[in-house]
């Protein structure tokens, strides 16, 4: 079972380059997707992608959570989507205390590579560029590849994407995040620094993270979809949303509480992509990932849907 768990996420990460690598080495896909940059990386036996794109100034991050064989496809894979923002965007307010601290310390002082086959392409040509990264001069705007270990699992987190690959028939693509991830002091909380300055004071009732997390990983998600049809030449997108009421944490600053509320939006999307109109794909395999138009939890939700030629 291990070998067959690590032949699906080698056969994943396999596509995902090939489709990555197809739109950065193609000027017209690259300038339709809008992506500057890609790089693929590994943290152990964990990969994942830094991916730049024209539109943002901060750098998204997709991190491969796990890869398998289900009913239908042959393969289904669930990824962590996160998103650094640049101290400059508004989104970066949106930060927790802690996460701002680590934003600006010295865990991003991430230099650019150079020389040959070490731009974050990994070795599509780009003869006609003398240096690489040439926007990135000073700052990738990633942690450190030491650091990363360093950063708490939760920070920077936007949303949750799935992706279920059939060869033969079509894909689906799903996004689950929330319109704020919201968390509220439960209690005063002083921050001090590892010299025992006071770095943060929080008061009881104060929000300390309101990060947009849909918006955020909506934006990666859209771009994901166009490239993966336009890498596999899908034809037709039938869309589907669900919305319900979020999670709000609640945190005293040790422990935190989640709780329902109307107060943000939890939206979750589906992309059913084919190559004909008339390619059936089963329904989505997860279960313990959000239903699409059947509210099997109980969950009672607006759903809408609507089907489509891809331009």
């Amino acid at each position: 079972m291990m070998d067959e768990a690590h032949d699906k996420i080698a056969e994943t990460v396999g596509l995902l380059n090939h489709a990555l690598l197809t739109i950065v080495g193609h000027a017209e896909l690259k300038e339709q997707v809008r992506l500057n940059y890609v790089n693929h990386m590994w943290d152990h036996d964990r990969p994942y992608w830094y991916l730049w794109y024209h539109d943002c100034a901060g750098v998204y991050k997709m991190e491969l959570r796990r890869s398998e064989i289900s009913k239908g496809y042959d393969w289904i894979a669930q990824f962590n989507i996160k998103y650094y923002p640049s101290p400059t965007e508004p989104s970066f307010q949106g930060l927790s205390a802690l996460e701002k601290l680590c934003r600006t310390s010295d865990m991003f002082d991430s230099l650019p590579t150079y020389g040959e086959c070490d731009c974050p392409c990994h070795g599509v040509g780009h003869a006609e560029h003398e240096h690489k990264l040439l926007d990135y001069t000073h700052t990738t705007g990633t942690p450190h590849i030491n650091c990363n270990e360093l950063i708490p699992a939760e920070f920077f987190f936007a949303g949750s994407m799935w992706i279920a690959f059939n060869s033969r028939f079509g894909s689906i693509a799903r996004l689950q995040s929330q319109t704020s991830w919201k968390t509220v002091m439960q209690k005063d909380l002083t921050l001090h620094g590892d010299n025992g300055d006071v770095i943060a004071l929080l008061k009881k009732g104060e929000v300390d993270r309101d990060y947009p997390g849909f918006a955020l990983s909506h934006f990666f998600y859209q771009r994901v979809v166009k490239s993966w049809s336009l890498v596999h030449h899908y034809m037709f997108q039938k869309e589907s949303s669900l919305e319900t009421d979020g999670l709000i944490c609640r945190s005293d600053g040790y422990s935190v509480i989640h709780e329902s509320s109307p107060e943000v939006q939890k939206i979750t999307l589906q992309a059913e992509l084919r190559c004909t109109v008339h390619d059936k794909l089963d329904p989505f395999p997860f279960e313990d990932s959000p239903v699409i138009m059947k509210n099997v939890n109980g969950e009672s939700g607006k759903i809408f849907t609507i089907d489509q030629k891809i331009a």
